[in-house]
């Protein structure tokens, strides 16, 4: 949280003493992920990423730091991990023991030439991989990139960006949208509900945009959770009654049951409010990020209408109550906040999470969906 960059122009051989120098650029790090990317320029610059992180449990820390030129962490002033020098990629580590609270970043780092890398990732009592920078350009003088490159498709201006092709996980009809918080979703405009989510880098355009070729490009980024294909609003006899299960054959009509797609309109920052109804009532499901180093969303869904629904919070083998949240499956927590409380059930294909809600007017529905690796 709170971490801010400082761009320097300069050709060195080892990091300079950044402090003797005048930045070119300044800004913050909404994501709360340090991206070379915050330099226009691809040679001879350095930056200094500096921020804060809570560390909610006393313990023994593990930095990874990778680069490609030359690069440093501190933790509250101390060095932790040193990759200084021309060099290119290199990967180090180091561990720190830190307490309960607010433990104080840096990370400097300077390219000269040729290839460039920065990766960073911390792990520790109750976090696996805690991604802290990531590589957005090619490694290795450019012979074997860090991500996909043949049309990589980001948010830009602090606008989302969406992706209206085939995507691998979806039906034909799935709509990608990227934010700049560094989250993304599939919206899928058969089953009418997300069906993916991931951090990071969003899609590479070059199947469909150079040439239209064929088939599904897969997300890119890292963190993907894979969501069941099925509807997320229903109307049921009662909370017993079984979830409409999509047809999902080569040759079958995938459509939710009951609902019919409206369309999308884009709201501030270019962000989409998909439109959907169910009879004469109007939902509008809209998503709303929240950046960090481990980013996340809100989903809120306005009902305007009247009647009885359910809300499909979640589905999967696995759903168990964690304290106020719900862990779904491996990856990933909700946190619900709607006017009744949810119903935790055994569906078709394993456990199932609905909310019922009465509409009167208007009803709003509100899911934090959080990745839990722990």
């Amino acid at each position: 949280q709170n971490f801010r960059y400082r761009v320097y122009n300069g050709s060195w051989n080892r990091l300079p003493d950044f402090e003797k120098l005048k930045p070119v650029t300044t800004g913050e790090a909404k994501s709360g992920i340090a991206d070379t990317n915050f330099s226009k320029k691809r040679d001879n610059f350095g930056l200094v990423i500096e921020g804060e992180l809570e560390i909610k449990k006393k313990g023994k820390y593990t930095f990874n730091l990778g680069s490609d030129d030359g690069s440093r962490l501190l933790v509250n002033g101390k060095v932790v991990v040193n990759n200084d020098g021309v060099h290119g990629v290199v990967n180090k580590s180091g561990s720190e023991n830190l307490d309960e609270g607010i433990a104080l970043v840096r990370i400097e780092f300077f390219e000269k030439g040729g290839g460039e890398h920065l990766s960073l990732n911390m792990s520790g009592p109750g976090i696996k991989k805690l991604q802290l920078a990531r590589n957005t350009a090619p490694q290795g003088g450019g012979k074997k990139p860090a991500i996909a490159t043949g049309n990589p498709i980001e948010p830009e201006n602090n606008e989302a960006v969406m992706y209206r092709n085939f995507i691998q996980g979806a039906s034909p009809r799935g709509i990608g949208v990227g934010y700049p918080e560094k989250v993304n979703i599939c919206f899928d405009a058969n089953a009418l509900n997300i069906v993916m989510t991931w951090h990071g880098a969003f899609m590479d355009g070059a199947k469909h945009w150079n040439g239209r070729g064929q088939g599904f490009q897969p997300p890119l980024g890292h963190y993907l959770v894979s969501l069941r294909r099925a509807q997320a609003i229903a109307q049921l006899p009662d909370a017993m009654a079984p979830w409409p299960e999509l047809k999902t054959g080569n040759n079958d009509d995938d459509r939710a049951m009951g609902l019919r797609f409206r369309g999308y309109k884009l709201v501030e920052g270019r962000r989409p409010v998909f439109s959907y109804t169910a009879g004469n009532t109007v939902i509008e499901d809209y998503v709303i990020p929240q950046g960090g180093p481990l980013p996340s969303f809100t989903r809120q869904l306005t009902l305007t209408g009247s009647g009885k629904y359910y809300y499909l919070a979640g589905a999967d083998g696995l759903i168990e109550k964690r304290g106020d949240s719900w862990k779904i499956g491996k990856n990933l927590k909700v946190t619900l906040d709607t006017p009744d409380k949810p119903i935790l059930r055994d569906g078709t294909n394993g456990k199932e999470l609905l909310v019922p809600v009465e509409v009167k007017g208007k009803a709003i529905i509100r899911a934090k969906y959080e990745w839990d690796l722990n």
